[in-house]
């Protein structure tokens, strides 16, 4: 297995988020959407960012995020990984995360 790096760290905003779910394996999950807006360097000048994000949790992070509503500001450190073998579609893993100002 690569253990190459694959960290997100991102300042987010709560788009929709999903009721609690459990897995077939008996962990608890939970499906959000962040929306995300900066300015980023790149070259010589700054380019605006938009973004929408699926993420996921699972466990004792997606019990702590049960308590976030829409419109909580959040930063999010976690991992991407595509929905699963047959949609290559990304998704943020989030496995930490804490309220943003």
């Amino acid at each position: 297995m690569n253990a190459a790096t694959n960290t997100v760290v991102l300042e987010g905003v709560v788009a929709t988020r999903d009721v609690i779910r459990v897995t077939p394996g008996g962990l608890a999950a939970l499906n959000l959407t962040l929306t995300h807006q900066s300015q980023q360097a790149e070259g010589n000048s700054f380019v605006a960012v938009e973004a929408e994000i699926n993420a996921v949790a699972f466990g004792e992070v997606a019990e702590a995020l049960n308590n976030v509503k829409v419109a909580d500001a959040l930063t999010v450190k976690g991992f991407l990984s595509q929905k699963n073998r047959y949609n290559s579609m990304l998704i943020l893993h989030i496995t930490q995360f804490k309220y943003s100002n």
